[in-house]
Protein backbone atom coordinates (compact mmCIF):
# COMPACT_ATOMS: atom_id res chain seq x y z
CA UNK A 1 0.00 0.00 0.00
CA UNK A 2 1.18 3.04 -0.80
CA UNK A 3 1.70 6.19 1.19
CA UNK A 4 -1.15 8.85 0.30
CA UNK A 5 1.43 11.51 1.15
CA UNK A 6 3.38 10.37 -1.80
CA UNK A 7 0.70 11.19 -4.32
CA UNK A 8 2.00 14.07 -5.29
CA UNK A 9 1.78 15.66 -9.33
CA UNK A 10 4.54 15.51 -11.34
CA UNK A 11 4.48 18.96 -11.62
CA UNK A 12 4.75 19.43 -7.54
CA UNK A 13 8.01 16.86 -8.10
CA UNK A 14 9.13 19.13 -10.61
CA UNK A 15 8.70 22.23 -8.52
CA UNK A 16 10.55 20.31 -5.62
CA UNK A 17 13.34 19.12 -7.77
CA UNK A 18 14.09 22.90 -8.67
CA UNK A 19 14.09 24.01 -5.21
CA UNK A 20 16.23 21.26 -3.98
CA UNK A 21 18.57 21.95 -6.93
CA UNK A 22 18.42 25.78 -6.37
CA UNK A 23 19.49 24.67 -2.78
CA UNK A 24 22.39 23.07 -3.50
CA UNK A 25 23.75 25.58 -5.77
CA UNK A 26 23.08 27.94 -3.01
CA UNK A 27 25.11 25.64 -0.69
CA UNK A 28 28.04 25.64 -3.14
CA UNK A 29 28.45 29.04 -3.19
CA UNK A 30 28.43 29.40 0.72
CA UNK A 31 31.20 26.92 0.03
CA UNK A 32 29.73 23.45 1.65
CA UNK A 33 30.27 20.52 0.08
CA UNK A 34 27.56 18.65 -2.32
CA UNK A 35 25.34 16.50 -0.38
CA UNK A 36 26.38 13.45 0.78
CA UNK A 37 24.45 9.70 -0.50
CA UNK A 38 22.41 10.01 2.83
CA UNK A 39 21.50 13.52 2.47
CA UNK A 40 21.05 12.75 -0.76
CA UNK A 41 18.78 10.23 -0.35
CA UNK A 42 16.56 11.98 2.27
CA UNK A 43 16.45 15.25 -0.49
CA UNK A 44 15.29 12.67 -3.02
CA UNK A 45 12.55 11.30 -0.73
CA UNK A 46 11.15 15.20 -0.37
CA UNK A 47 11.17 15.16 -4.22
CA UNK A 48 9.10 12.38 -4.16
CA UNK A 49 6.60 13.69 -1.95
CA UNK A 50 7.76 10.51 0.93
CA UNK A 51 8.87 13.82 3.18
CA UNK A 52 7.38 17.92 3.50
CA UNK A 53 10.01 20.66 3.51
CA UNK A 54 9.34 20.70 7.17
CA UNK A 55 10.00 17.37 8.19
CA UNK A 56 13.73 17.93 6.35
CA UNK A 57 15.98 18.72 9.12
CA UNK A 58 13.79 16.21 11.36
CA UNK A 59 14.49 13.14 9.42
CA UNK A 60 18.14 14.37 8.90
CA UNK A 61 18.91 14.57 12.98
CA UNK A 62 17.58 11.36 13.11
CA UNK A 63 19.65 9.88 10.52
CA UNK A 64 22.37 11.40 12.14
CA UNK A 65 21.78 10.38 15.24
CA UNK A 66 21.39 6.61 14.52
CA UNK A 67 24.65 6.77 12.79
CA UNK A 68 23.65 7.15 9.05
CA UNK A 69 24.68 10.49 7.47
CA UNK A 70 27.86 9.65 6.95
CA UNK A 71 29.96 11.14 3.58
Amino acid sequence: MTDPKAAISAEEMQRRRKHVRAAIADSRIEGYPPPSRPEQAILDAYIRGEIEACDLVTVYRNRVKHGGADR
